[in-house]
């Protein structure tokens, strides 16, 4: 009896140290600093990343916005244009946004936000926490001499402390380790 009662408090402690390396892994996250510019990059929750980048533009991080991704209808806006139009709501002038409007997938985001960053020795890289890695894997890839500063947005579909405990969780987990280590 207590060998079976070891047996399963290791395999808890197993699964419990695979959700929070798995968290820990996914979710990098780095102390927030002044930077060139703030990139958020749409998919997940579009407009929490917005917000959370709207939020740093009128802290005073960044003097330049960069929205990135197109839309899943084309007949409709892009999510870049989406995320302007919160930001501009929120009082951020026209003239700090830039749009990347034609992106489908994070390696397209930060090829096509290459040109308007440029310049740019630090960015603010805003997506969900399950995305940051790999996001700024591509970032960094396509802008080799930027410093990236990674700053997760809350995401209504994958919170850091519960995403496991549904299918969902597990999947959009499971598929950002694949995509991020292949």
């Amino acid at each position: 009896m207590v060998k079976l009662g070891l047996l399963i408090i290791g395999v808890l402690l197993a699964v419990f140290g695979l959700i929070y390396g798995l968290t820990n892994y996914l979710s990098s996250e780095d102390k927030v600093q002044k930077a060139n510019a703030i990139v958020a990059v749409s998919g997940g929750d579009t407009l929490g990343r917005a917000d959370k980048a709207i939020e740093l533009y009128l802290g005073d991080y960044a003097p330049l916005l960069v929205f990135s991704g197109a839309a899943k209808d084309p007949n409709s806006p892009s999510n870049a244009r989406v995320m302007q139009q919160a930001a501009l709501a929120r009082g951020v002038p026209a003239s700090a946004i830039r749009l990347e409007e034609y992106s489908r997938d994070t390696e397209e985001n930060a090829a096509l936000v290459k040109d308007i960053l440029a310049d740019s020795k630090k960015i603010i890289l805003v997506t969900s926490p399950y995305h940051q890695r790999r996001a700024a894997k591509e970032l960094q890839k396509a802008l080799p001499n930027a410093k990236i500063i990674n700053v997760s947005a809350e995401d209504k579909h994958w919170n850091k402390l519960t995403w496991w405990l549904t299918p969902y969780g597990w999947w959009i987990a499971t598929s950002e380790l694949v995509k991020s280590v292949f």
